[in-house]
């Protein structure tokens, strides 16, 4: 299938029922036509029609049980009618055609009239009243599925004829004239889209509680200083109707009604995506970054998203949180702001991935130590109350509890999280100072596992490439077009003359030589001079003959 869908309206209801889009197996509106000539054109034939069934088994492939009614019904008729038409050894008695009709036309009338249930309990006749079929229908099926004898061939086989040519023009023929081919990008489910309005709504309120309280604010009445225009609103709106008392209390219910909403639509599909983008859509989560990135103490901050990364955690969505945090870090269109707060949580998501790692490592420490060590579940670390254990686990492996989101492992997605050296690899070919953190704080996953020097050694290296290069960056900020002087030796040797005030003052003008030997200024090597040389007035980084 491509990226396209096929959207039809559907067929005649009740008076007053509303008429709703719904998605169609086939690729586009092309396909469908070319099975609806293949089935009912003039001049069709036997092998076309079969050309037509083969490609309507495809669609119920992609479908299963959701196939439209009436291309199932269609199916049954035919394929009974090609048994029919069939020759040699292929050829049927006429009591197992009578059988095969008898079931083809009893399945025919399910499926249609499965399209007219409701809750209300109606007859069979008035279910085929309302789809425009005889009341003769209603008494033939009813003779095929319960009755002792069978009705006769001809009459099956002429009631067939009848059904597939009424299929014609009450399904296949109004489908085709309504139906239009759209992208399937811009197909949403109601479901998909409230679960994607409720979520994005909870995201504004965490995100607007999460910067009052952590400005120091702890209930609305001091918050609301903090805050303005919709996200207040919204917020006090919350507030007062879950009868909080604290916004501590606010950012904890509201991981608690997200936790809700994904546990009862945890079957739609894309959620994570979902997920992911509605929480990209909080403001102030990203601008945490920069106030934190002076050193300022992680305690307070921690423990206020503590019970955001734990429901990440819960739901398997932390690794995909993490990938899009560091997405966002190397987006170069994306607002510097953005890409500091982006860096700033997947440094702190990769250490809570060292930190299970490192308790893992401990317990197995353990077992291998005692092979009696009772077993444990390692998803206990999502609960608020970590068991002493599990806590002294983390301690023995030297987590700081109080700077490290704490989260294990997912019921729905069990995982031990490591990383390939080809993904540091390629994140160091494409280093930038947003994603530098990044790759420091995974080395530890690195599988195969490297050695704390080389750890030291690369994050060494990381540091030396940035702080080279903010150097640079600085010293050219400073210059400007007014400054042509060539500077010579000479003048470096004075240069270094007054920052050593413990060296011996040099008796060295501009114009004068330099003594023949050579002498060692710091990183400077002063050649001895000759009769056609004088390195003291050659220009830096220039050879006297050029």
């Amino acid at each position: 299938m491509n990226n396209s869908a096929q959207l039809c309206e559907p067929m005649e209801q009740e008076p007053g029922a509303k008429r709703r889009t719904v998605v169609g197996p086939w690729k586009d509106v092309k396909e469908f036509r070319n099975v609806y000539e293949f089935l009912f054109d003039e001049d069709t034939d036997v092998d076309q029609q079969k050309r037509g069934l083969s490609q309507i088994n495809v669609w119920s492939l992609r479908r299963s049980t959701q196939c439209p009614a009436g291309v199932l019904a269609t199916t049954a008729l035919l394929e009974v009618q090609h048994l029919d038409k069939a020759e040699g050894q292929q050829a049927s008695s006429e009591s197992v055609l009578q059988t095969l009709y008898a079931s083809a036309f009893t399945r025919f009338f399910n499926f249609m009239s499965s399209t007219m249930q409701t809750h209300n309990m109606r007859t069979m006749y008035d279910t085929a009243r309302m789809l425009g079929l005889p009341s003769f229908v209603v008494d033939l099926r009813h003779i095929c599925a319960h009755g002792q004898v069978l009705p006769p061939i001809d009459m099956l086989r002429t009631s067939v004829s009848y059904c597939l040519n009424w299929l014609r023009n009450y399904y296949w023929s109004p489908q085709l004239e309504s139906m239009c081919d759209v992208e399937a990008s811009k197909i949403r489910r109601k479901d998909k889209t409230l679960f994607e309005e409720n979520i994005t709504k909870l995201f504004v309120i965490y995100d607007a509680a999460l910067e009052c309280y952590c400005k120091g604010a702890h209930n609305m009445k001091s918050g609301k200083r903090h805050i303005s225009g919709k996200r207040l609103a919204q917020l006090r709106v919350y507030y007062a109707e879950s009868k909080l008392t604290s916004l501590k209390d606010t950012l904890e219910l509201v991981v608690k009604e997200i936790i809700a909403l994904v546990h009862r639509e945890i079957g739609i599909k894309d959620m994570s995506e979902i997920f992911i983008e509605a929480l990209f859509k909080m403001k102030y989560f990203f601008n945490i970054g920069e106030s934190h990135s002076s050193g300022e103490p992680l305690e307070f901050l921690i423990a206020a998203t503590q019970s955001f990364f734990r429901m990440l955690a819960v739901y398997g969505f932390i690794e995909d949180v993490f990938y899009s945090f560091i997405e966002l870090a190397e987006n170069t269109s994306a607002l510097e702001q953005r890409r500091t707060g982006a860096s700033f949580w997947a440094v702190r998501i990769a250490a809570g991935f060292v930190a299970f790692r490192k308790c893992k490592q401990m317990y197995k420490a353990e077992l291998d130590e005692n092979p009696n060590t009772t077993d444990f579940d390692f998803t206990c670390l999502n609960q608020e109350n970590i068991s002493k254990k599990m806590r002294r686990h983390l301690i023995y492996a030297g987590v700081d509890l109080k700077c490290t989101p704490i989260f294990g492992d997912s019921m729905r997605r069990p995982w031990v999280w490591v990383v390939e050296r080809s993904f540091v690899e390629q994140k160091l070919r494409d280093i930038n100072q947003y994603n530098a953190p990044i790759i420091k704080s995974i080395l530890p996953l690195v599988e195969p596992p490297l050695t704390t020097s080389e750890i030291r050694g690369i994050s060494l290296l990381i540091d030396a490439y940035f702080g080279k290069r903010v150097g640079l960056k600085k010293n050219a900020a400073k210059q400007t077009n007014e400054d042509e002087t060539i500077h010579t030796a000479a003048e470096l040797l004075q240069a270094l003359e007054k920052e050593n005030s413990t060296h011996e003052k040099m008796d060295c003008e501009v114009t004068e030589q330099v003594v023949n030997d050579k002498e060692q200024y710091g990183i400077w090597t002063i050649e001895k001079n000759d009769e056609l040389i004088n390195w003291t007035v050659c220009p830096l980084g220039r050879l006297p003959w050029e």
